[in-house]
């Protein structure tokens, strides 16, 4: 669409005018919530002060009382000498002096916070007036508009502002004073009461004041470029008096140049830290600018972590069902990003290829995605280990550590090279020097697609090379004890093993599995795993399958016919027993490999299996 110059200015006004309001509207709203407050608590302060100044001055009932007595005295006894008492030696108590003197000051400084107050709100509503009807263009207009803001920050309004809530603040402050001094007084239990109640008050007005200088400056000295970085907070206990502590300390910081430069030799971030923003917003902005990080790492977590939240709180919306696939095409990231750090797939992930198409399906309706992918052999890949990372793990040092190190070993498939399989072990070799797959729990960390597409890359040179992986598979299998666990990751690798062994890739590449001979001693090695730990049968903890399968048909059956049928070219693979505990109850034959590699019927061989018994434990309810 072709715009006019006009028009073009048009637009532009709207969206400086639209600024100007949301600011203008932003500090409006304060100073009426300061208004209403500072009004209810003049009248507080009004009260108890009324009570007090009378005491500064001499009762007139004690004066009173005085002369009477001196009349009876002089009654009972007139030789008596009695004498006249002094009607001008009344003095104030100091401490009585002290009270007034906090609840005056604490009077006008509420009113000088309200009185400054009125006169923001003039000012704000003279910068917002229509300026469009006093100038000839939409030029004029913003030009006006842009002095009158440069205006506002030359003659400091922003700060004027921002004086009014600490004016009360420190009237507050000193009414509780003058309230403490006035218990203190009357009674030592009501004295301590009020102290506890005050000292509590103050301290988190503190806190709250000092929280955001320490979490601020701590965070940019710590933050380095070297690492991956965690997610960062924002301390939201932003207040004029936060922001003031934040600016002078880091005035004062700045003039410390012994310690700036220990900590710079260091390799911390001092400048950083004691350089703050201009305000609270543009603070905000440079967190998230921390994660800018150059390709192929340039993840932005924290965009990312948006979409998770409006995901998961909006995703059962039907009318925002195209706008998040709209979104979610437009974004420049892989299906696997998406698919895990948005919808949370991550089990899923790790033994499946995602395409953009998947992630509208699972968009367009998650209860069908889900119950495609449980069927046949995803029953497994559905259902196996999640990393044990709090959710959401976004927010986790260890699950954006994952996030990152995956990012970089899909980048590396664009350009497959001879060169890029090595520092793809290099990568993984150092993902476990970090001490991740423990911290998350895994024993299979590597996504099953990035070693799939390797195994049946056309090149034979990246093939071979490829191959080096097979000893990762291995170690990550052998990690395991024994016998089957809950959610056994080993049962979702040969899931997706044998989806891999028994399909080409889109040029009809076979795996190189199946046709080196390293790759066919891994797969006999998997092979007798599964026979040397009875993978194939029930665990007695799953032993009842649940009643659907009776219908759908058993995943440990469909688990196993794949396997067999997928490893046919395979010669000298050992056959599989049967369970030992049959049921009468009909079955389905396995095949066996004969040392030629030739199918055997089962109903031929004694050690023929009844599939029925060969299940899968059902899913945590």
């Amino acid at each position: 669409m072709q715009y006019t110059v006009q028009q073009s200015w048009e637009v532009l006004w709207k969206e400086v005018n639209q600024y100007d309001e949301d600011m203008v509207k932003k500090w409006k709203e304060d100073i009426d919530t300061l208004l209403v407050f500072g009004g209810l608590f003049s009248a507080v302060v009004t009260g108890f002060t009324i009570e007090s100044y009378k005491r500064l001055s001499e009762d007139p009932q004690d004066t009173t009382v005085a002369l009477l007595a001196q009349i009876s005295q002089q009654l009972r006894d007139p030789n008596m000498n009695i004498t006249r008492p002094d009607l001008d030696a009344f003095h104030p108590g100091p401490s009585l002096v002290l009270i007034n003197c906090f609840w005056f000051l604490s009077l006008i400084l509420a009113l000088m916070s309200a009185l400054l107050a009125l006169l923001c709100k003039q000012w704000l509503r003279e910068h917002m007036w229509e300026t469009v009807a006093h100038t000839r263009t939409t030029a004029e207009s913003l030009a006006l508009r842009q002095l009158r803001r440069d205006s506002l920050e030359k003659w400091r309004v922003p700060q004027f502002i921002a004086l009014t809530p600490i004016l009360l603040q420190v009237a507050l402050l000193l009414f509780f004073a003058g309230l403490l001094d006035f218990a203190w007084n009357l009674n030592l239990a009501l004295f301590v009461i009020c102290l506890v109640a005050s000292g509590i008050g103050g301290g988190l007005y503190i806190i709250t004041a000092l929280l955001p200088l320490v979490t601020n400056i701590y965070a940019d000295i710590c933050h380095t470029d070297a690492e991956f970085p965690i997610f960062r907070f924002v301390c939201p206990y932003k207040s004029p008096q936060a922001w003031a502590v934040y600016h002078f300390f880091c005035t004062v910081l700045r003039q410390l140049l012994l310690i700036g430069s220990t900590l710079v030799k260091r390799s911390f971030n001092w400048w950083m830290a004691v350089t703050p923003a201009r305000d609270w917003s543009f603070n905000d902005m440079r967190v998230l600018k921390s994660y800018n990080m150059p390709p192929p790492l340039n993840l932005k977590v924290y965009e990312l972590r948006a979409l998770d939240w409006a995901a998961r709180m909006l995703q059962h919306r039907p009318s925002m069902i195209p706008h998040f696939q709209q979104i979610f095409t437009s974004l420049s990231l892989r299906p696997y990003i998406i698919m895990t750090s948005v919808l949370n797939y991550w089990t899923l992930a790790m033994w499946e290829d995602f395409t953009p198409s998947d992630v509208q399906d699972e968009l367009g309706d998650m209860t069908k995605f889900q119950e495609t992918r449980r069927q046949g052999l995803g029953w497994y890949t559905t259902f196996s280990r999640a990393p044990s990372i709090p959710d959401p793990i976004l927010h986790s040092k260890e699950g954006i550590q994952v996030l990152f190190f995956h990012q970089y070993w899909f980048s590396l498939l664009d350009n497959i090279s001879v060169s890029t399989v090595r520092d793809l072990s290099d990568s993984i070799s150092q993902f476990q020097a970090t001490g991740l797959p423990k911290a998350i729990n895994l024993r299979f960390f590597v996504p099953f697609s990035i070693v799939g597409k390797l195994w049946t890359h056309p090149n034979p040179e990246i093939q071979q090379e490829s191959l080096s992986l097979i000893q990762i598979c291995k170690d990550s299998w052998s990690a395991y004890p024994g016998p089957e666990e809950e959610g056994d990751e080993r049962l979702a690798f040969l899931a997706a093993l044998t989806r891999h062994l028994g399909q080409d890739d889109d040029n009809g590449h076979r795996s190189c599995l199946l046709t080196s001979p390293s790759g066919q001693e891994f797969i006999r090695f998997i092979n007798d795993e599964i026979i040397k730990h009875r993978l194939h049968e029930y665990p007695d903890w799953a032993r009842d399958p649940p009643p659907e399968w009776e219908a759908e048909g058993n995943p440990r059956d469909v688990l196993i016919e794949g396997w067999i049928a997928a490893t046919t070219s395979i010669d000298g693979l050992a056959s599989i027993p049967p369970h030992p505990k049959a049921s009468a109850r009909p079955s389905i034959e396995i095949v066996h490999h004969g040392l030629n590699g030739n199918a055997v019927p089962g109903q031929d061989n004694p050690d023929a299996v009844e599939m029925n018994q060969l299940g899968a434990r059902p899913p945590d309810s």
